[in-house]
């Protein structure tokens, strides 16, 4: 007798994942699926030497007066010339009074201010996004399922039909994968199959018969099927969709793509907006510093000397730039920048440190030594900017100063970059979504030397970045890594190495 496939009870176990809607699934077969494995060597790096921190400033001194001019302002006589002294209430220069245009350049002021303000809080806005995922990674939902394929209907032991024999076929029903009736076929006596034209007079016997004389067997078929396709961070590893579909191929669980920015989107976007923000933050300085020069500019269009110092700059008054200071005078040859530098940065900044400043103007660059730091917090981080993007810290001011040879000079903006001593390090650093974590802590998914997918547990250091994480043991460079979920988190799994996982 053929042998026949019985029935069995098919238990479907729901997964409650993160996200809803996912759903689990049945057993693998793991002898048909293979994980994909990469070469640790090209995922990671052997040591890390730090970060440098980036914040502006304008170049300023203790004691000077930076004197701009507004466009349309007339000038009737320049008293000094560079290198002169002058004590403070001395008449500098004198201008056309009536070419002074208060109420206009206070309407600039506030528009420049309202720049200002909006690039503050658009900027404020972005360092408080999440960003999407960089890179999203996906792999097929497979189950391994037994599938009724069809139904045969034989006469029981002890029973009669008409030249039927016991146990001999009548007729088959056939389902497709989900589970629907197809067709059926109808046989014979000597176990022929009939045909509906032909033999209709048999087939009608067939179904009008009593079924109670006919024994039902169903027949199953393990098979692997695709019920839809899981969704990864690439670069954490953590799950963010699910797409299912049913045994027709159709969508019964929609992933909609995350929106908004990239991590690299995002720091490119806030790298744009803090350029404009320093850009309108020179601006504003630049025209109160013009409003302050008209308000003090006396009835007579005397502008006086409000230090006693050295003139160390005085432009053309034929032929001026407005974009720059007209003339500086300074009680000193020092020139400080100030700046600020976040909360972890404190341990590795000191004062007498060196840092390097770069004029916006000029491209002229300048070392400087920290002089002050301040113990308290302020309240402005519009001009600290750094490459880890931690903007849950507290930034704290600090002053540098460079002697004036230089060639910056006062009012001028600066980058400003600092390189932290001590922040060199060796070790393995791996990508983060190569490790998860369970309850007995963090693991890899790690080729064997029998080729076979195994479960390593790691001892973890630092992160950086967010987006590398230091391994103190369980991995070394020789190894070769996978994707630790889908296929690529299932023990005893085959092991391809591919150059890359496919994003």
């Amino acid at each position: 007798m053929k042998k026949i496939i019985k029935p069995i009870l098919i238990i479907v176990i729901i997964l409650a994942l993160a996200g809803g809607g996912l759903y689990g699934g049945y057993r693998y077969s793991q002898s048909k699926k293979t994980a994909e494995v990469v070469a640790v060597s090209m995922y990671a790096m052997d040591g890390y030497w730090g970060d440098s921190i980036t914040s502006y400033g304008d170049v300023t001194s203790d004691k000077s007066q930076t004197t701009y001019l507004s466009s349309g302002t007339e000038i009737l006589s320049v008293n000094v010339q560079p290198g002169d002294h002058v004590n403070e209430g001395d008449v500098l220069m004198t201008v056309k009074k009536e070419t002074q245009d208060i109420k206009g350049k206070e309407l600039e002021v506030e528009k420049a201010r309202q720049a200002y303000v909006a690039d503050t809080v658009t900027l404020e806005r972005l360092q408080n996004t999440t960003p999407i995922p960089e890179y999203i990674s996906s792999s097929p939902d497979t189950r391994t399922r037994e599938l009724l394929v069809s139904k045969e209907y034989r006469l029981k032991v002890g029973s009669t039909f008409g030249e039927y024999k016991e146990d001999h076929l009548v007729y088959e029903e056939f389902y497709d994968q989900s589970g629907n009736l197809t067709s059926t076929l109808y046989y014979d006596e000597k176990g022929n199959s009939l045909d509906e034209t032909d033999d209709s007079d048999k087939i009608n016997a067939i179904v009008n018969a009593d079924h109670s004389l006919f024994e039902c067997y169903d027949n199953y078929e393990t098979t692997e099927v695709t019920v839809g396709t899981f969704y990864y961070n690439a670069e954490t590893g953590e799950m963010i969709g699910h797409e299912g579909v049913d045994g027709e191929g159709n969508v019964v669980e929609r992933y909609n793509a995350p929106e908004g920015y990239t991590p690299t989107q995002l720091k490119d976007k806030i790298e744009e907006v803090s350029n404009t923000l320093k850009k309108h933050d020179l601006d504003l300085r630049k025209k109160e510093n013009e409003l302050e020069v008209m308000k003090n500019t006396n009835d007579n269009g005397e502008i006086l000397a409000k230090v006693s110092g050295t003139v160390s700059k005085v432009q053309n008054k034929d032929n001026y730039n407005n974009t720059q200071p007209f003339m500086i005078v300074t009680a000193t040859d020092e020139y400080y920048i100030s700046g600020s530098i976040g909360e972890f940065y404190l341990d590795s900044v000191n004062v007498g440190d060196t840092v390097t400043i770069t004029s916006y103007d000029t491209g002229l660059t300048a070392d400087a030594v920290i002089t002050y730091i301040s113990d308290t917090p302020n309240t402005d981080n519009n001009n600290f900017y750094s490459g880890d993007g931690n903007t849950n810290s507290s930034n704290y001011e600090f002053k540098a100063s460079f002697d004036r040879s230089s060639g910056i000079e006062i009012g001028s903006g600066v980058d400003i970059t600092i390189t932290p001593a001590g922040q060199e390090d060796t070790g393995l650093y791996i990508s983060t979504y190569f490790v998860r974590k369970d309850a007995s802590g963090n693991y890899v998914m790690k080729m064997g030397s029998d080729n076979k997918l195994e479960k390593v547990y790691v001892k973890v250091g630092k992160s950086l970045w967010g987006s590398m994480i230091e391994i103190k043991s369980g991995v070394t460079m020789d190894d070769y890594l996978a994707f630790p979920y889908g296929n690529g988190a299932v023990e005893g799994m085959n092991c391809k190495i591919v150059d890359s996982f496919a994003y």
